[in-house]
């Protein structure tokens, strides 16, 4: 483990105890699981339906990692669109309360489940943990997400290509909750702590490797990990913390990509189009997913008053005076990313289109 990695796991440890305790904390919880509810479609997923699932019917398994876990907010978020979820984080102590959290509201460990763990380890292999490499648990999911976490990455650029290993290729999705950077002439719009100066932070400051991502940065780190379908949205609303230096705003992104299709799969897709072609057509029957499960996030457990996992009476704060409208996120020199997730139609013969895939 690196001397920053260690920074890291030893702050969140002395953190735990206190990090879900205050009201900004719990107000910042609530705007990311709803900006991430509000987008699931957006997202893009195979998830399923959070409602009861119909006597009879057979599961749909869809699973999600939790990477930089915490105390569980990505999974209190989208834990009523999967299945299960295992979670890794460096802080004993945090995966201690994410355990805790589950077990309170109603989750069994296959359920939700969180473990010690780090993926992305140097890559001379050093600080490799082999049950993670090893053990199919920890690949193939459907969704890997970071919430909140990214900024505390060593190496964010090998962090997104570590993470597309353990998604499933083709309709496996990374999604990533940050902050974007600074604004000029912001100062004290800090994360950690502030200053007079916009671009220092104070409490934290020895465990943040950069403070913010802008929308190009994010965009190539997917890109060349793979990621196809890129795209990223900036929150409206500014995230608001009550630091020990002050009250002071983020501005929040979320961004998204899904994992290429491995070779075989381009090449049985290009088939199966080919024989549609043949056939007379490119016809594809349509239908609805029918496959549900009410998970322990959404049964009574979670929704009684005092649940750890469960909603809170908190009086809403005022934002009146701040725009409310999320917006794509666009950046100062007009490139707008939204389009980048408009798919390319290319007209070719199939057999071009082979000759193609073989390159």
């Amino acid at each position: 483990m690196s001397a920053f990695t260690e920074a890291n796991r030893k702050a969140f440890d002395e953190l735990s105890a206190t990090y879900n305790t205050k009201p900004w904390q719990h107000e910042l919880k609530s705007q990311v699981a709803t900006a991430l509810q509000a987008r699931t479609e957006w997202i893009g997923a195979e998830w399923i339906s959070p409602h009861q699932q119909p006597p009879g019917q057979q599961r749909r398994d869809v699973r999600l990692l939790d990477y930089a876990c915490g105390t569980g907010a990505i999974t209190l978020a989208l834990g009523p669109y999967v299945t299960q979820t295992r979670a890794l984080d460096i802080s004993e102590k945090m995966v201690q309360q994410y355990n805790d959290a589950a077990r309170a509201s109603g989750l069994t460990a296959e359920q939700a489940c969180a473990r010690v763990g780090n993926l992305l380890v140097e890559e001379d292999g050093e600080g490799q943990d082999s049950a993670l490499e090893d053990r199919e648990e920890w690949y193939e999911f459907d969704v890997v997400a970071v919430g909140l976490g990214f900024h505390h990455f060593e190496n964010p650029e090998r962090a997104v290509k570590q993470l597309a290993k353990r998604l499933k290729a083709q309709t496996g999705v990374l999604v990533i909750v940050d902050f974007l950077p600074f604004e000029k002439g912001g100062g004290g719009d800090n994360h950690h702590g502030s200053s007079s100066s916009s671009t220092t932070t104070t409490d934290m400051a020895h465990t943040i490797k950069r403070n913010g991502f802008t929308g190009e940065e994010m965009r190539d780190m997917y890109t060349a990990a793979g990621f196809e379908d890129f795209d990223i949205v900036a929150l409206k609303q500014p995230a608001r913390m009550e630091l020990s230096s002050g009250t002071v705003y983020r501005r929040l992104f979320i961004a998204k990509g899904r994992k290429g299709a491995t070779v075989m799969q381009k090449l049985g897709n290009w088939i199966g189009g080919l024989q549609d072609w043949a056939a007379g057509g490119w016809n594809a029957s349509g239908g609805s997913d029918t496959h549900t499960w009410d998970p322990g996030f959404a049964n009574d457990v979670a929704k009684q008053e005092g649940s750890i996992w469960g909603p809170e009476k908190r009086k809403a704060e005022d934002y009146a005076a701040m725009p409310k409208k999320d917006e794509p996120y666009r950046d100062t020199r007009g490139w707008n990313m939204v389009c980048l997730s408009k798919p390319l139609v290319l007209c070719c013969s199939p057999l071009l289109t082979l000759h193609s895939l073989a390159l």
